[in-house]
């Protein structure tokens, strides 16, 4: 299947799908949101927990699993985003509720919603893998998922700059019901193309424990990529932390900034993506996982030199940081997706799938509690003046370093039909980024 009926097929829902979904869950669980809270006056603790709900919450995933291929993958997810849609318009009428309600009584409904929003997303989510898992050919997996990545990414870089905009012009909590209403319309958007999504066969109506957890830990391909993926996310999950308090304390950076550096990591992103589903597929996801943790060990261990004033917090650095921390990203984001579709048996798909989302997002949502805890720790320390050994030098350098395990985890994974680094270096060497630019804007693949 080539890139233009990826696009132009069925499977050109999943595409629309994913970004009206983006631009939606961002818009109800993003910075809109927080900033929300914010102008309610709610504390950090507040803010705290709002900001664990979606990763924690994913840990229904498991119970759910066994319910997946009895209901059957469309149905499953359907009942799921349309329960979520129902509990935006909540939100939504929540937001715009008369002036007389105090700002205490609109936070505990919102986040009351809000649990029940991310209880319903964690338990739809042990479908939707699966499903696409089951639909998308093994030969073009790697193109579809990039593609996949970069419509995502594109969809959140242009409802960032929107919402960006819109904040502009206003400061008032009643304010924010537009933006949750057009969260809703998104939403619906989404279920829309969702819809149109066909349907994959599913393995019968077998019982959960015919396939026990610890048998599916047992397997040995799944077990090796669910601890690799444990220690890049503890890697980027620190690393996601650090820059804010960082950029602020150290360089005062401003919202405007955060928003710009953004926009930029997001750009690189998108333009990666298009090119690495070409990569994934011929060369196989091992290489290009090898490259992504060397290009995200130099993206952390450039920000512990800005830290250590060994290079300066110019637009030039910028660049560089932003270039490597989008294609790192991108690379990441749909190479290991690939692999796990490729390793885990069909039988019990969900369940896997489930098992190592859970996984993940446990360690995305309980480790930035520790990084927090070793940021406050350090945040005095400081040795030198003009070249500094301070405390983001550390953690930086820290982060940098867990690189290190991650690729020897990696060496440990089997992947059939794999490339050598060398070849990858190769394919690198030969394909030049202008060569790539113009052949994908000659081929016009959202066309």
């Amino acid at each position: 299947m080539k890139e233009g009926g990826l696009v132009r097929g069925p499977l050109l829902n999943a595409f629309l799908f994913q970004v009206f979904n983006t631009s939606s869950f961002y818009l109800v669980m993003g910075l809109p949101m927080m900033l929300y809270f914010k102008k309610l006056g709610a504390t950090a603790t507040v803010l705290g927990v709002l900001a664990c709900l979606a990763a924690l919450l994913n840990v229904f995933q498991i119970p759910a699993a066994r319910f997946v291929e009895k209901v059957g993958y469309r149905n499953f997810v359907l009942r799921g985003w349309t329960s979520r849609s129902i509990l935006i318009a909540g939100v939504v009428l929540v937001a715009v509720l008369p002036g007389p309600i105090d700002d205490f009584s609109r936070q505990a409904l919102m986040l009351f919603l809000l649990f029940l929003f991310n209880l319903i997303r964690g338990i739809s989510l042990s479908g939707y893998l699966p499903w696409i898992s089951a639909i998308v050919p093994e030969p073009v997996r790697g193109r579809f998922l990039a593609l996949d990545q970069a419509a995502s990414q594109a969809a959140l870089l242009l409802t960032v700059a929107g919402t960006a905009w819109y904040l502009s012009l206003t400061d008032q909590p009643s304010a924010f019901g537009l933006l949750f209403g057009a969260s809703l319309v998104l939403a619906v958007a989404s279920l829309f193309y969702l819809r149109k999504i066909p349907d994959a066969p599913t393995q019968g109506t077998a019982r959960a424990e015919e396939i026990p957890w610890k048998a599916m830990l047992g397997h040995p391909p799944f077990r090796q990529l669910l601890l690799f993926h444990a220690v890049v996310m503890l890697a980027m999950s620190g690393g996601g932390l650090f820059f804010v308090p960082f950029a602020r304390d150290q360089f005062h950076c401003s919202d405007s900034l955060f928003l710009v550096l953004h926009l930029m990591w997001g750009t690189v992103f998108v333009l990666t993506s298009l090119r690495a589903g070409r990569w994934l597929d011929r060369l196989g996801s091992r290489p290009v996982l090898g490259l992504c943790m060397v290009v995200m060990g130099i993206h952390w261990l450039g920000w512990g030199a800005v830290a250590a004033h060994l290079l300066p917090f110019t637009w030039g650095t910028f660049a560089l940081q932003q270039t490597t921390a989008g294609i790192g990203l991108a690379l990441y984001s749909s190479a290991h997706l690939r692999l796990l579709m490729g390793i885990i048996p069909v039988m019990g798909r969900s369940h896997f799938f489930a098992l190592f989302s859970v996984a993940g997002s446990l360690v995305a949502g309980l480790a930035p509690l520790g990084w927090g805890l070793l940021t406050d720790a350090l945040a005095k320390f400081q040795i030198g003046t003009e070249i500094q050994l301070n405390g983001f030098v550390i953690l930086y350098a820290g982060i940098a370093l867990i690189m290190i395990p991650s690729l020897m985890l990696l060496a440990r994974i089997h992947e059939e039909r794999a490339a050598s680094t060398e070849e990858l270096i190769r394919e690198l060497v030969r394909e030049t980024p202008w060569r790539s630019i113009t052949r994908w804007w000659n081929r016009r693949p959202f066309a």
